[in-house]
């Protein structure tokens, strides 16, 4: 059975290893390589063929769509951009998306997602579709994949205890370790809506359920007593007070 060929074309290390990482996730899709320079990637297209080529939008000396008129054969495409833009498919159906760095895991699939739509059935059929290799334990609860190091970590929310922001990384505190993920807190913030956690200091966000005691000014979570700063104390006394146990 075949696989999809995925090579990266990025001149970010971290933005590369994530999608190698990715990419290692589902058994249908085989990583072929990856490039940090255009020329190099260049060569190794004019002499292999792939399915899919994940492109930085700017590469050093060179834009994504220029690099792409280079190409012999050109493949199906998944842009990579820095802008937070929304992408709309245009006027080339080899381009099938554009990711937004730094790339969540969910965001992922949705263009792998798109990918496959653009595969003519006979063709989808070569694919292997097995399950993705990744197993979600029922009895564990709602998880999220962070950004931690050179991988890409799976953290079950039964587990956080708090949140800690410090300046572009976070520290995530459970009973048992301490987890560094390469997010902001507010881009952290907004993957915990709706799931049970809240805001209550500029660098701090708690788990409602694991708060133990609180007052106007701190939290007590576990053995840590937290903060709670001035333009959160209205909000924090509220939702604990009413026993709001999601937000």
């Amino acid at each position: 059975m075949s696989r999809i060929k995925c090579l990266i074309i990025d001149d970010e290390p971290y933005t590369a290893s994530v999608l190698e990482s990715y990419i290692g996730e589902l058994d249908s899709l085989e990583h072929v390589g990856t490039f940090y320079h255009a020329i190099d990637g260049l060569m190794y297209l004019q002499r292999h063929k792939i399915d899919l080529l994940f492109l930085d939008v700017m590469l050093p000396k060179v834009t994504g769509e220029a690099f792409l008129k280079m190409l012999p054969c050109r493949p199906r495409v998944i842009f990579l951009s820095n802008k937070k833009k929304q992408w709309a498919p245009g006027g080339d159906d080899h381009i099938v998306d554009c990711l937004v760095k730094p790339v969540a895991f969910e965001e992922f699939l949705d263009s792998i997602d798109r990918y496959y739509a653009t595969i003519p059935p006979v063709v989808k059929r070569s694919f292997q579709r097995k399950p993705r290799k990744r197993k979600v334990i029922p009895d564990q609860g709602p998880f999220v994949y962070l950004f931690s190091g050179k991988s890409v970590v799976k953290i079950f929310l039964r587990e956080v205890l708090y949140i800690e922001g410090v300046k572009n990384y976070a520290k995530i505190k459970t009973s048992e370790r301490e987890i560094i993920v390469y997010q902001g807190l507010a881009a952290i913030e907004l993957r915990l809506a709706g799931k049970g956690f809240m805001r209550i200091h500029r660098s701090l966000i708690v788990s409602i359920s694991k708060i133990t005691a609180f007052n106007e000014q701190m939290i007590e979570i576990d053995t840590h007593i937290l903060p709670v700063s001035a333009p959160y104390r209205g909000r924090v006394a509220r939702l604990i007070r009413a026993g709001i146990k999601n937000v």
